[in-house]
């Protein structure tokens, strides 16, 4: 029984060492806003996962909205990224929009959230 065990805790430090490594599976996204336009246009998700979307704007005052998935924030130039939990709970195309009117071309600054089974 003893040497059944010996291999088991020997690998118990590196098994500790890995668990908030394994516990924190948070897959960042960045997302830049400039004018007209979302970088990137097309995020892409899967049902479950855990995904952290840090909004910046590059330039100027813009809005990212999802009404779909409860998201909406100003986002303002130089200020500090907006940050979003999201875990999609069902599949989906989901359309992003510009929720602050930022000038001529705010009607066309569009982008999509799609989320796959």
């Amino acid at each position: 029984m003893k040497r059944t065990l010996a291999p088991l805790l020997l690998l118990l430090p590196y098994l500790v060492a890995l668990a908030p490594a394994m516990a924190d599976s948070t897959r960042t996204i960045d997302v830049t806003l400039t004018r007209f336009a979302f970088s990137p246009e097309r995020i892409e998700l899967r049902v479950g996962e855990r995904v952290r979307l840090n909004v910046l704007s590059a330039e100027g005052t813009h809005g990212f909205q999802v009404k779909e998935l409860g998201l909406n924030a100003v986002v303002r130039s130089g200020g500090k990224p907006v940050a979003f939990d999201v875990m999609p709970k069902e599949p989906g195309t989901f359309e992003v929009k510009c929720s602050e009117y930022c000038g001529s071309g705010h009607g066309t600054m569009k982008a999509r959230i799609v989320v796959a089974p």
